[in-house]
């Protein structure tokens, strides 16, 4: 079987002219899963109000978005314009998630048909923001990851996704399995590490390992896979390491198993001092 090189994932880019977007007025200061938001940002005037991109100013030699004008979101108490500087955030969809954008609120202006706009000011990098349903607990742990080729035996949506993504015209060319080592484990899906090639979005899978002596066999998909170290082609160097998000495709199954063993788990990190 010929070797299959695929090149590395992209860097999540920033959303351009005519992307719809959605405005956070305002960051709150207890927003926990952004580590590195800044201090003193107060309570949001509004939280995700739809907006659109009608131009970017991009530094001349990285690309790097450094404004944006949006269309003025539209929220209950707007015909008071917030401070400038007002710590603020622009989100949307990827196929690995929903992404955050930090910008502040410069101001507001107008357009010749009298539309309103508001300039905003890039202050960070972006970042996917993940919001986690189930309980993740880190766990080293060998994983196989089998190829799934009966296609047309997946449920109706999974499989209108696959044939989306081009799967299969892939399958011939990818391996029967990829060895993996899970890094953290739920109900959910695993986050796993293994060699190149990166997976593509939505190759549907079985995840096959073993806890406590319990085998599981969950037919599951790729959500995002990124090479995380090394090379991913044949040129030498370091070996390329990759990087995936593996989601269950019914968690419901295999939930009533999992849970006591991943708190069970979640115990033992803490007295160790691992989480």
């Amino acid at each position: 079987m010929a070797k299959v090189v695929t090149a590395p994932a992209p860097r999540i880019p920033a959303p351009g002219v005519n992307d719809l977007v959605r405005v956070t007025i305002g960051i709150p200061v207890e927003d926990e899963e952004d580590e590195e938001a800044e201090d003193g940002g107060g309570a949001a005037f509004a939280s995700e109000v739809v907006s659109r991109v009608e131009d970017v100013t991009q530094e001349a030699k990285t690309g790097r978005p450094l404004t944006y004008l949006i269309a003025a979101p539209w929220f209950p108490g707007d015909a008071e314009q917030p401070a400038k500087d007002t710590a603020c955030a622009l989100q949307w969809p990827t196929s690995r998630g929903v992404c955050t954008l930090p910008v502040s609120f410069q101001g507001e202006t107008y357009g010749a048909t009298g539309v309103r706009f508001w300039r905003v000011k890039v202050t960070g990098p972006v970042r996917r923001h993940e919001r986690r349903q189930y309980v993740r607990v880190p766990w080293s742990l060998p994983t196989t990851l089998i190829v799934r080729r009966d296609l047309d035996a997946l449920p109706p949506d999974r499989r209108h996704d696959v044939e989306r993504a081009g799967i299969r015209a892939l399958l011939r060319d990818l391996p029967e399995s990829y060895d993996a080592t899970a890094l953290n484990v739920s109900e959910g899906g695993l986050l796993c590490l293994s060699p190149t090639p990166v997976m593509v979005s939505d190759l549907p899978l079985i995840a096959r390992f073993t806890i406590e002596s319990t085998c599981f066999e969950a037919p599951a998909s790729v959500v995002w896979s990124m090479l995380r170290d090394g090379k991913s082609g044949p040129s030498g160097g370091k070996p390329g390491v990759v990087e995936s998000a593996i989601a269950f495709d019914d968690p419901s199954k295999y939930g009533e198993v999992l849970r006591p063993l991943i708190f069970q788990a979640q115990l033992r990190a803490r007295r160790e001092g691992l989480v």
